[in-house]
Order: C-alpha cells, then sequence, then structure tokens
C-alpha cells in the first residue's frame, strides 16, 4: 500500500512541473517594441495597402489583348524569373545590406506597377512579367530577414504574427480598393495606386528617421 501511494505522489509531482512552466502569461507591448521594427511594421503596411492580388495583372494582360493562356504564360514566366533569382538575390542582400535590397525591390515594384498603367501595347508586358518577378526575388524572404536584425528571439514569434497580420489586412483592402478603382476609374488607377504606394514606402524607407542610418 505504501509503495502505490509513493508511485501516486511521483507521477502527481511529473504532472504539476509542466502545468506551472505552460501557465506563464503571455505579453506583449507595443511600446517596448524597438523603433526600427515599428517603422518597417509601417512602411510594410503601406506598400501592401497598394499590392493588390495578382489577378489584377493577368486581368490587365487580357485587358491589353492578350488571350486567357497567353496572359498565364507570361505569369508563368514571372515566376520563372522569381524561381531563378530568389537564392541569388537572397545571398547578395547579405553582402549589401537587407535594407538596401528590400528598397530595390521597392523601387522595382513601383515601376512595374506603373508600367502596367501606363502601356497600351501588350508587347511590353512580356519585359514587365520577368521584371515582377525580380521585385518578389528581392523581397520575399529579404524582408523577414531585414525584420529579424531589430528582434529578439523571445519577441519573434509575436513581431512576425503581427507583421503577417498586418500585411493580410492592407492585401485584403488593396484588393478591395484596386476593384473598386478598376470598375469606377479605370484599369489603370489600380496600377497608379500601387505604385504610389510602393514609391511611398521606399522614401519612408530610405528616409525614415530611425533607418536612414544604417
Amino acid at each position: 500500500m505504501a509503495v502505490l501511494l509513493l508511485i501516486l505522489l511521483v507521477s502527481e509531482k511529473k504532472e504539476v512541473g509542466p502545468l506551472t512552466k505552460t501557465s506563464q502569461k503571455f505579453s506583449f507591448s507595443w511600446k517596448l517594441l524597438n523603433p526600427k521594427v515599428k517603422l518597417f511594421l509601417l512602411i510594410s503596411f503601406i506598400f501592401a495597402l497598394g499590392k493588390s492580388s495578382d489577378a489584377f495583372l493577368i486581368l490587365r494582360a487580357k485587358n491589353l489583348g492578350l488571350t486567357t493562356q497567353l496572359a498565364v504564360a507570361a505569369y508563368v514566366l514571372y515566376n520563372l524569373v522569381q524561381t531563378l533569382l530568389g537564392t541569388y538575390l537572397g545571398k547578395l542582400s547579405d553582402k549589401i545590406g537587407h535594407r538596401k535590397m528590400f528598397a530595390f525591390g521597392l523601387l522595382v515594384f513601383s515601376f512595374v506597377y506603373f508600367s502596367f498603367g501606363v502601356i497600351k501595347d501588350s508587347l511590353f508586358l512580356w519585359f514587365l512579367f520577368p521584371i515582377y518577378g525580380i521585385y518578389i526575388a528581392a523581397t520575399d524572404g529579404v524582408s523577414k530577414a531585414y525584420l529579424g536584425e531589430f528582434i529578439s528571439e523571445k519577441e519573434a514569434g509575436s513581431v512576425y504574427g503581427l507583421y503577417q497580420m498586418l500585411l493580410a489586412l492592407a492585401s485584403f483592402f488593396a484588393s478591395f480598393v484596386g476593384g473598386i478603382l478598376w470598375t469606377k476609374i479605370g484599369p489603370s488607377t489600380t496600377f497608379y495606386f500601387g505604385a504610389i504606394m510602393a514609391f511611398f514606402s521606399f522614401l519612408t524607407l530610405s528616409f525614415g528617421k530611425f533607418l536612414r542610418k544604417i
């Protein structure tokens, strides 16, 4: 009987330990975040407000005269360039700095979106879609790496979660507004809006008070 009681007591202690550790309260404070993190989150949010769904790119291609098959082929070309350059630009960003590479990507995006609004000939699409692939390759993983420079391992989960949430909310808004601009004013305005937001984000990143000299 004594042995049985001893076994039960030992098993109770093993169950209490993990419960004590997992009962720690989750804490997150915006005020305590590094100012550089706050600014980058703001920049990313502003940029995403103008980055409508890629479906608008295909719609624009069809609007300019491409068939559905050719529009999809042009989009595949963009994905191919992204895949080929992703690793190279990622390594290059490690050498020249993540901020510079991300800023470059914002400029490329602004150029591509502005061009999508200006062009009247579908021939230019075969150049613009690959260039758009350069933007993705220059920003996709680089943005997360750049953000990681300013956060500790302890706050990484919270910050990255907040980052993804802001991007998701902004992307929904961007596609909603993009659709309204497309139908109410014209297809070009959707891309002009995205180009302006991207360029404004570039300026904020380049001349922001906390990121300027990094």
